[in-house]
């Protein structure tokens, strides 16, 4: 099957088509949206798009009503997740691997499939102390992915994953936090929670310093934190961020679990603005 993906659209305005839920999470859509569309517009795009993703039809799970994704938890519990995407890669994952184990700190690492079948004693190390997400098999842009494609994508990478590292992923993040309907059914069917992110380390040019001084204002109890250990950015500034804003983490009061434990913290809907 190709890997091939449709343009890239722009997340914010994408994500926006939805609306809000208790905990923090979203119905048939997406998280992390500021944008606002009309249902016009919304049908404007699949008609425009071949590879336009359907809700519906054979993958669609039994029984199953409604799903969230979750971008944030609102919780009072003095939790944070961070979560790793892209890798895993021979530049930097083991550099992040060895922070990690000197600061005694557990993360999860959402893993591309194809990564981890090239590297699967680095995929292997990983999931000896960390819990593991599946990032696709391809890494590919999901926005307008039909079921088929998704299924592909999700099935092929979770297999990759579970073949290296021995571990059944746990949880599902799209790549760039794009995602059709028809994704989010596959994953929905698969028993994945969909698990975007509430604020990144900017690898797009700001300083480890910048990150670190932005960060430590964001961060807060619920937050699920995005960082990469591999892929096409510059990883050389989450290196440098990381202990730092572990340290501030910390500093605060706040403490590190996976994606897992986090999404089990208790709920406080007050803490949802």
């Amino acid at each position: 099957m190709s890997d091939k993906y449709a343009p890239a659209v722009n997340r914010r305005a994408f994500l926006g088509r939805t609306s809000l839920v208790a905990g923090g999470a979203l119905v048939g859509g997406a998280a992390l949206g500021t944008g606002v569309a009309t249902a016009a517009e919304g049908h404007q795009v699949h008609r425009r798009s071949p590879m336009s993703g359907h809700a519906v039809g054979d993958f669609r799970p039994p029984n199953i009503a409604a799903t969230t994704i979750t971008y944030r938890v609102p919780t009072d519990e003095p939790v944070v997740a961070l979560t790793l995407d892209d890798g895993p890669s021979t530049k930097y994952t083991q550099r992040v691997l060895d922070i990690l184990e000197r600061k005694i700190v557990r993360a999860t690492f959402n893993l591309i499939g194809k990564h981890a079948q090239a590297l699967p004693d680095l995929a292997r190390r990983v999931a000896e102390r960390h819990e593991i997400g599946n990032h696709t098999w391809s890494h590919p842009n999901m926005t307008f992915a039909q079921a088929t494609f998704a299924d592909h994508q999700l099935r092929r990478g979770a297999e990759a994953i579970a073949d290296a590292t021995g571990h059944v992923p746990a949880t599902y993040r799209p790549p760039y936090g794009y995602f059709s309907g028809a994704t989010i059914m596959v994953a929905t069917g698969m028993g994945y929670p969909i698990v975007l992110w509430d604020f990144e380390f900017n690898q797009h040019g700001e300083s480890a310093a910048a990150n670190i001084t932005r960060m430590t204002r964001l961060v807060r109890p619920g937050s699920i934190v995005l960082a990469h250990d591999g892929g096409t950015l510059n990883c050389d500034v989450v290196v440098a961020a990381l202990p730092e804003f572990i340290d501030r983490v910390h500093d605060k009061g706040l403490r590190f679990v996976t994606t897992s434990e986090i999404l089990a913290a208790k709920p406080n809907p007050t803490t949802l603005s």
